[in-house]
């Protein structure tokens, strides 16, 4: 059976996410959702981040605002997020 190896050095940690969380610039990521789909979030704004894990994510283009489990932001700027 064949590993699988992942090189941390090409991954972000977590605390990396939320200092980008928290520096009001845009970026990408890609999120699992509550029914487990992947979404696809280009050119979003956190607007706001809360202590119990959540964040607001702002569509730059469409002005959607969408609320996300920090815990479920698995890529930022096409890097994989570990915990």
């Amino acid at each position: 059976m064949p590993h699988l190896i992942i090189h941390l050095i090409d991954m972000l940690h977590i605390s990396t996410l939320r200092k980008t969380l928290n520096s009001k610039k845009e970026f990408n990521c890609k999120v699992w959702t509550s029914s487990g789909e992947i979404m696809v979030c280009n050119k979003v704004v956190c607007t706001s981040n809360y202590h119990k894990g959540t964040a607001n994510l702002l569509f730059t283009e469409s002005r959607e605002v969408r609320k996300v489990r920090v815990i479920c932001i698995f890529e930022l700027n096409d890097q994989k997020i570990y915990i």
